[in-house]
């Protein structure tokens, strides 16, 4: 009984380091490309186009408000 714990937690063991070691990537072909031009609605009511920030890295996030 002992043994099979051993064994078990051993294999356990094994799955986790498995799953944590480091995994060669593949790149992305949208890597350093070009996004397409597009506009939003900002929170002042008005327009936002990604052009307006041309030269400066820009982050989105949306975040799906309730109402």
């Amino acid at each position: 009984m002992k043994n099979i714990k051993i064994v078990s937690l051993l294999l356990l063991l094994a799955v986790i380091l498995s799953a944590c070691s480091a995994q060669p990537t593949t790149p992305s072909s949208l890597l350093n490309s070009t996004a397409p031009e597009f506009q939003l609605d900002n929170t002042s009511g008005g327009q936002t186009k990604l052009s307006d920030y041309q030269g400066t890295p820009v982050l989105l996030f949306f975040h799906m408000a309730v109402g």
